[in-house]
């Protein structure tokens, strides 16, 4: 993937998880403050609502239904949280010019001064104003015409309050917490969103190498059977005259690369299904060792021809339960590859068995071996370690491939190391 468009992507990604975290983390900071707002004045709420009840129960609101004979005189319960305003028919706070608290009478003029009523305050719930550096929980309320005196007057509207000035400093206290943790929260929030989103590129950027890769490959691997085929045939078209015999070498050279390109697009089509989930694995029961007779038989035949040997060793006394055209398709692609890169003299010992409730399944040969740095990249598709380009063995690079799918589609591991003295060790792991 060009460095542009990744970094495009990235960005993209990054700002996607910035704006998704902020909203996620905006509407949980304000359902934690608006809750814990509404219960820190709820205590307030419910004085205020109690006293409103108890002026309706004696008739002296003017919502109330209950008549009042005579104005009844109204004093500030201390026994309660609340405080009633009183205000005359001007809006104008009425005080109580008798009494003997210095500090308390200062404060009620110096209210008398800046309040005047208003009737926004007449709302079903109760409301936070300022006062003097002073924070109240306030509801207004109109009495009934002449129900109610305050102070020697009669009074025509009144507040019930609450000071609630203590709980609106917790409540800014509890603002700088919720803000410096949230600007906490948004940088560690760029960083983990950063983080994520380069993340998040790998597997992508994988994707793209690995299908630049394949198709780099597979037009190479089909480029060069095609170029074979080609060059025999123009060449057999400048010599009309030849007969098939003379043809021959061309003609079965040609055969091997038109076999060469079949088995090529066979095994890119199954990784291609394996891919997109298009292939399933079908297990049933099954007799372990008729089943993997049935398959090296063949094989021994061939290898005597080329003066190799093929064992089968299977301590296995239970079915087991396998997609047995998959594990077939497993077991040739091993063989085909331990006979390819083995010398005459050479040994493959298939061996079957179960080890801690698994079925384990090993090839061993006596062969040439596979270096270091190859058996990191030989399940890799179109991986070769032979970089000549030399077509002896007739190989494409996809076989592993392929065996490492059919393992994995069975929920089990393969392996490669090293054989003592000499060759490879190919071993299957599959769960029971």
């Amino acid at each position: 993937m060009p460095n542009a468009i990744n970094k495009k992507q990235q960005v993209r990604g990054f700002i996607w998880l910035l704006a998704s975290f902020f909203v996620i983390f905006s509407i949980l900071a304000s359902v934690i403050f608006v809750s814990y707002t509404r219960t820190v004045f709820n205590s307030a709420d419910s004085a205020i609502n109690q006293t409103l009840s108890m002026y309706d129960s004696n008739g002296l609101l003017s919502t109330s239904d209950k008549d009042v004979k005579k104005p009844q005189p109204l004093y500030n319960n201390t026994s309660t949280r609340t405080e009633t305003w009183l205000f005359d028919k001007n809006g104008k706070l009425i005080i109580d010019s008798n009494t003997e608290d210095t500090r308390q009478a200062a404060l009620q003029k110096a209210l008398q001064q800046a309040i005047k009523f208003d009737k926004a305050t007449m709302t079903v719930k109760p409301n936070t104003y300022k006062f003097y550096g002073n924070y109240y929980r306030i509801i207004g309320f109109q009495f009934k015409k002449n129900a109610a005196k305050g102070y020697n007057q009669i009074a025509v509207h009144g507040m019930v309050t609450v000071n609630v000035t203590d709980t609106m400093d917790n409540l800014n206290n509890f603002k700088k917490v919720l803000f410096w943790s949230f600007g906490l929260f948004g940088i560690l929030l760029v960083i983990v969103s950063y983080l994520i989103a380069r993340r998040n590129m790998k597997p992508i950027l994988k994707s793209w190498q690995q299908q630049q890769d394949f198709v780099n490959n597979a037009a190479h691997e089909l480029r060069t059977p095609m170029a074979v085929i080609q060059g025999k045939l123009e060449t057999m078209l400048t010599k009309p005259e030849s007969t098939v015999r003379d043809q021959s070498n061309a003609i079965i050279l040609s055969l091997s690369e038109v076999r060469r390109l079949n088995s090529l697009t066979n095994n890119m089509l199954t990784l291609a299904k394996t891919g997109s989930n298009m292939t399933t694995i079908e297990k049933e029961s099954t007799d372990v060792k008729q089943f993997l007779e049935n398959i090296i038989t063949p094989y021994q035949e061939m290898a005597e021809f080329e003066e190799k040997a093929v064992t089968l060793e299977v301590d296995v006394n239970q079915a087991i339960f396998i997609d047995q055209k998959r594990i077939h398709q497993l077991l040739v692609l091993l063989l085909d590859n331990a006979l390819k890169y083995s010398d005459a003299g050479a040994t493959i010992a298939v061996k079957a068995g179960i080890e801690k409730k698994k079925f384990v399944l090993t090839i061993a040969d006596s062969g040439r071996g596979i270096s270091d740095e190859a058996k990191k990249h030989v399940f890799d598709r179109f991986y070769r370690e032979d970089k000549t380009g030399n077509r002896q063995t007739g190989g494409t690079g996809l076989g592993l491939s392929i065996a490492e799918w059919v393992v994995h589609a069975h929920g089990g591991k393969i392996t490669v190391a090293d054989n003592q003295p000499q060759g490879t060790v190919f071993k299957v792991i599959l769960p029971l």
